[in-house]
């Protein structure tokens, strides 16, 4: 058995825009890290609150969360050399921010981690 030899976690947190002259967008406010703890429980948070499924993309399930404007997806994979890597996304959007796609976001997110994932290779 392989254990997980690496953990991504990616968070967006959409800004509630304060001043309009000084416009700030959610490619600012893009969080990783590879805290091990932060994905479990996640994993462990959404098994119990499974939300429902918005969209698919690039074979990533996307839900969003029961009683809050989040979007959640994870997904698992195995490296050369016997790795494992788990991938979380969490997307969290506030009503100012109704015309920002969390298709938009998601496949920017995407594309970061298979830049990633091509470096581990």
């Amino acid at each position: 058995m392989t254990a997980i030899s690496h953990v991504y976690n990616y968070t967006v947190r959409c800004p509630h825009i304060k001043d309009p002259a000084h416009p700030t967008t959610w490619q600012n406010h893009i969080e990783f890290n590879e805290s091990c703890e932060i994905g479990l429980n996640r994993i462990t948070k959404w098994h119990d609150r499974s939300g429902h499924r918005i969209f698919e993309q690039e074979g990533f399930v996307v839900r969003e969360a029961d009683g809050e404007s989040s979007y959640f997806s994870m997904s698992s994979g195995r490296l050369k050399g016997n790795g494992h890597i788990l991938v979380t996304f969490k997307i969290y959007m506030d009503d100012f921010t109704k015309d920002t796609s969390v298709q938009e976001i998601m496949a920017h997110l995407i594309k970061d981690y298979q830049q990633r994932l091509s470096k581990l290779d």
